[in-house]
């Protein structure tokens, strides 16, 4: 038995020590990782400590913030609308006929029939909100968008300090959804109007203003892109920026790390109602245009050419002989305008004014707008493959140049169907049908292939044809003629019933 006893208690003494053997490795690594991991951290954060105490961003926001929070500011509106109505009722008469609460049956206490409404138009109030940024302290004078406050009935500007101001005068300028409002205030921060020409994609930018009645937010992002257009108004010159812009955004300022406002923001393009990504600030140099002329003369007078004209895409360019497609493409020159009286043509290309080149012709628009009547400006164009110059003076826009186009329609009358198209010969009868002026000659379009070349152009049913590869058609024969003899592509003068004309180039099927 001793032996025994003796051979278990060195067996078991044997497997103590093994496992202590394999354990206390991993025992001491654990305890060697605890002991270190204090340590370790508190190197970590004193390098962060370090790093932030010389990153230079933080420090630049924060100095930009602080230097824009007193100029911008909240801006409240109230407008009057028109009550809804329910089947010609107002909304408490429509209830009361359908949710009577009251006592019914033949014990029921007798009711008078309810007397008449005076004859008077329900309303009931509106409102809305905006950001704004103070331009001019001396004067109160703070800069908006129009959809922010035009058609308002009252307007209250909030400043960073929570001071409240009725706004006592509204200048307004639609075609640029900019407008401006004064206020009398003392103890008022301007920001200053940087020059966005000098903006670069790719810089910063810090977005302020009250999205969703968040007042004196700040967001930042980059310049994404410059000269953008949405088509929403006559005027554009956006400013792209992924800085977060939401309702209430409007109206507030989109500011450079030397906290200049260099655009207003305006709108946004996005699936959802928020913020995407893509972001729109009116540029600052239109904004100064628009704000000097308003406080000058209360409205904006802008230049006018009297030209129809388009951009131009590579087919448009290759069929034109043109070397780029930056410029305007003139269609019409209106007979006894400006451009008339300068000698301006359909189918010259116009690529700067005043030696400032022209990148389409939104910016064609937007540059003739902000020279005065009475300016001789020098036009640079392309007629025929040569670069040509002249001179025009500036004459005031007419009051009608953005009229709207009647609606389009037309006859099916099928005469020939080439690349796509159904046409048949202008007439008086489809000129007073359609609105053209008595008189207009070409072919008519009545119809379209959905899936054709034409289609694809944006041709629709209605719009005229008066000229095939450069060459005039009067009629469906001349149509005939030049479709037949062409190869390959066409070039084709469209005019639209308001006397919009553009060019088109399409392919056979």
């Amino acid at each position: 038995m001793s032996n025994m006893r003796k051979f278990w208690f060195l067996a078991g003494l044997f497997c103590v020590i093994a496992a202590a053997g394999i354990l206390a490795p991993a025992l001491l690594q654990r305890n060697s990782v605890a002991a270190s991991k204090p340590a370790s951290m508190t190197v970590d954060r004193a390098e962060l400590a370090r790093l932030a105490a010389a990153e230079p961003m933080s420090k630049l926001f924060r100095a930009v913030a602080q230097a824009m929070r007193p100029a911008v500011v909240e801006v409240r509106v109230k407008k009057r609308v028109a009550a809804p109505t329910f089947n010609g009722m107002d909304p408490d008469e429509f209830f009361r006929r359908f949710f009577d609460d009251e006592p019914s049956g033949p014990l029921a206490p007798r009711r008078s029939p309810r007397a008449p409404a005076p004859d008077q138009e329900q309303f009931q109030i509106q409102r809305g909100l905006g950001s704004g940024v103070i331009v001019d302290a001396p004067n109160g004078y703070v800069l908006t968008n129009y959809h922010v406050v035009g058609g308002a009935d009252q307007v209250e500007v909030i400043l960073a300090d929570e001071r409240h101001f009725t706004v006592e005068k509204i200048w307004n300028d639609p075609p640029t959804d900019l407008s401006v409002v004064k206020i009398k205030a003392d103890n008022l921060v301007a920001a200053p109007l940087g020059d966005s020409s000098q903006m670069e994609v790719g810089d910063m930018v810090l977005a302020f203003g009250a999205p969703e009645g968040l007042a004196q937010t700040v967001t930042t992002g980059i310049i994404s892109a410059k000269g953008r257009t949405t088509g929403g108004r006559n005027y554009e010159d956006f400013i792209q920026t992924d800085a977060a812009i939401n309702h209430g955004n409007s109206g507030g300022p989109l500011v450079n790390m030397r906290g200049e406002v260099i655009g207003i923001n305006a709108a946004i393009i996005s699936r959802t109602g928020v913020n995407e990504g893509i972001g729109f600030a009116i540029s600052s140099n239109m904004a100064k245009t628009v704000l000097e002329q308003l406080l000058k003369s209360g409205k904006v007078t802008r230049g006018y050419l009297g030209v129809n004209i388009q951009d131009v895409d590579e087919r448009l360019a290759r069929s034109f002989n043109l070397p780029s497609t930056k410029g305007a493409l003139v269609t019409r020159a209106m007979k006894d305008s400006p451009a008339d009286k300068a000698g301006l043509k359909a189918g010259d290309f116009i690529t700067a004014v005043n030696d400032k080149p022209i990148a389409d012709s939104n910016g064609l628009r937007n540059e003739v707008a902000t020279f005065a009547p009475g300016a001789k400006v020098k036009l640079t164009f392309l007629r025929e493959g040569t670069q040509q110059t002249v001179e025009a003076t500036v004459a005031g826009q007419p009051a009608d140049m953005f009229a709207k186009t009647p609606g389009e329609g037309g006859a099916e009358t099928p005469t020939t169907r080439k690349y796509g198209l159904t046409v048949d010969t202008m007439n008086d009868r489809y000129a007073q049908q359609l609105g053209y002026k008595a008189g207009a000659h070409g072919v008519i379009i009545t119809k379209i292939e959905p899936t054709s070349d034409a289609s694809e152009a944006g041709l629709l049913p209605g719009m005229v044809i008066d000229q095939v590869n450069g060459k005039d058609v009067g009629s469906v024969d001349d149509w005939n003629a030049a479709v037949t003899s062409a190869k390959g592509e066409l070039t084709l003068r469209v005019e639209m019933p308001d006397g919009g004309v553009r060019y088109v180039v399409i392919s056979g099927g």
